[in-house]
């Protein structure tokens, strides 16, 4: 045991779990933090003007390291800004550990706010240190939830007797737990079965695939059983986007999107939600003549929104290994060449979608703006093939991911949830996890300006990011989901949208500039890969001031 105050137990345990970056805004609570931080040059400060760009930052910095980053903000005013990005990562299982100083435990007659009990809606585990004595064991606690499956967010609060108190303490860090099970033989049997006689399974794929290695496994599913592939709350390589099985993300807001799953009369689910949406549509996506498994090492995952028929609690990884095996053993000569029919049937509907992106792509637009599409075709052909991209771009989303089809790893990812607000700070973290690689934000409009002041943390902490800005001068998500909702509701479609419009212009390159950061507007396609070249050549932080079409 070593006998120190609670703001250095906090700051040593921070250390031994191998914290490298402190994404923050300190306020008057954490003062008696920030006035030993230089006493720990090992940790990294990085300063944010506004919260949610640290979240952005960690968000970024855990899903190119594989590690639980750090936030650090202040009380409750400052932790609330956080908590409103922090819930999609609550929903998408990102591990983060974010702090809070509060007051003094002695203040309560005359008033503190329960931090941890603000946060715990938006944390899979929150607590607060009230004595110095609780540091270490506050703090192996937060990293090891934050990483055991099924991953998250959490949250500890700290009062202000509790950094300065000294208490004898132990400084153990977390330890890694491995829970990862593997899948009940008999069970993959039975869906070898299912799959051996189906006439059209699909296979749905999520970012907890990837997050237990499974990619690889998913492609040798899909093969051997001759499954059109699909990805749904899928935000990463979960499987190569170029393979011929590939068929697209589900948007299930959309007819094509159900009439595929409908269509189906085997769906096996793995590491994704069935089916996530924000709008309720009556009866399921789900055929009742079919049957639906579904594969999560999360168990709140399972069921919750479509009844399940073999539901089986495992590794994504290892399940998918198991499947595979399987089914190359299991399929007789006549359910392989079946299979096989398949697979040349999916490369076909693969290929004309890729055809059509490419035909929207190239058409010109009548004078200016440019269209998405074009654009994100022009931004994929000039960045270099190892750019990490971060993909924030909301209704211009789809069509960059058709035009990246990104199928190696460690270069996309994109936003988990609804919040808007990831982008300005996500690329840097990614920047920062991958410094090796350009990495680029490509962010809509409404996003880029929640969380603009990350361009002075791009400065202030010398990140090269790229911010390609999609500036239709519009929510146009919100126009997209405002037809969706009149089309649910059998209503004539709306001839005008209130509010949802930027009629004074936003320019991004101004601001960029005034930041002391390259900013560059762009509105011919063919002035993108010199803006791409001179933003990556330069290496520091430049804004791409993209604009584009924002009509439906």
């Amino acid at each position: 045991m070593v006998r120190i105050s609670g703001k250095h137990a906090l700051l040593k345990m921070f250390e031994a779990e191998g914290v490298e970056y402190m994404f923050g805004n300190p306020g008057t609570s954490e003062a008696p933090m920030m006035a030993v931080m230089s006493q720990y040059p090992s940790i990294e400060y990085v300063l944010v003007l506004q919260e949610g760009v640290a979240v952005g930052l960690a968000e970024g910095y855990a899903r190119t390291t594989g590690k639980v980053p750090l936030v650090s903000l202040h009380i409750d005013n400052g932790m609330s800004n956080g908590l409103s990005l922090m819930i999609d990562q609550l929903y998408g299982g990102t591990p983060m550990v974010m702090t809070a100083g509060n007051k003094d435990i002695r203040k309560l007659a005359p008033g503190r706010s329960d931090l941890a009990d603000m946060a715990r809606p938006y944390a899979k585990w929150s607590s607060e240190i009230t004595h110095a004595e609780q540091v270490p064991s506050v703090i192996r606690r937060a990293f090891q939830e934050a990483r055991t499956v099924p991953t998250g967010p959490t949250f500890v609060a700290m009062s202000a007797n509790a950094f300065d108190d000294e208490a004898d303490v132990d400084l153990i860090p977390s330890a890694q737990v491995d829970i990862s099970p593997s899948a009940d033989p008999q069970m993959i049997d039975q869906v070898c079965e299912l799959v051996a006689t189906a006439d059209r399974p699909i296979l749905i794929v999520g970012d907890r695939v990837v997050d237990t290695d499974g990619t690889i496994d998913a492609v040798a599913v899909a093969e051997a059983g001759g499954m059109r592939t699909y990805g749904h709350g899928s935000t990463t390589v979960n499987f190569p986007a170029n393979h011929p099985l590939w068929q697209g993300n589900l948007n299930m807001r959309t007819a094509e999107a159900v009439a595929a799953v409908r269509a189906a009369d085997i769906v096996i689910a793995v590491g994704c939600p069935v089916f996530e949406d924000f709008f309720y549509q009556p009866g399921q996506f789900v055929s009742s003549s079919a049957k639906l498994v579904h594969i999560d090492i999360n168990s709140d995952a399972i069921g919750k929104s479509e009844p399940t028929d073999i539901g089986i609690l495992a590794s994504p990884a290892k399940a998918l290994s198991q499947l595979a095996e399987a089914l190359r053993n299991g399929l007789s000569g006549s359910q392989s060449e079946s299979a096989a029919v398949r697979s040349r049937e999916a490369a076909a509907e693969s290929a004309t979608r890729n055809e059509a992106f490419r035909l929207l792509a190239s058409k010109s637009s009548k004078g200016r703006p440019m269209s998405p599409a074009m654009m994100v075709d022009n931004l994929a052909k000039a960045m270099p093939a190892n750019t990490a991209v971060f993909n924030d771009s909301v209704s211009t989303g789809d069509l960059l991911f058709e035009a990246l089809l990104p199928s190696t790893q460690g270069t996309y990812y994109g936003c988990r949830g609804q919040a808007i607000g990831w982008g300005m700070g996500a690329v840097m973290g990614v920047k920062l996890g991958r410094p090796d690689q350009p990495a680029v934000g490509v962010i809509g409009d409404g996003s880029a300006i929640m969380t603009v002041q990350g361009l002075w943390t791009a400065v202030n902490s010398e990140i090269p990011a790229i911010f390609v800005i999609c500036n239709n001068a519009s929510y146009r998500v919100l126009k997209v989901n405002m037809n969706h909702y009149h089309r649910l509701n059998e209503l004539e479609m709306p001839d005008s949208y209130f509010a949802m419009d930027f009629p004074n212009p936003i320019d991004f390159a101004a601001q960029a500039q005034a930041y002391g950061i390259q900013g560059s507007r762009i509105e011919d396609p063919a002035d993108i890969e010199s803006a791409v070249n001179s933003a990556i050549d330069s290496g520091k932080p430049a804004v791409i001031d993209m604009i584009i079409d924002g009509s439906l």
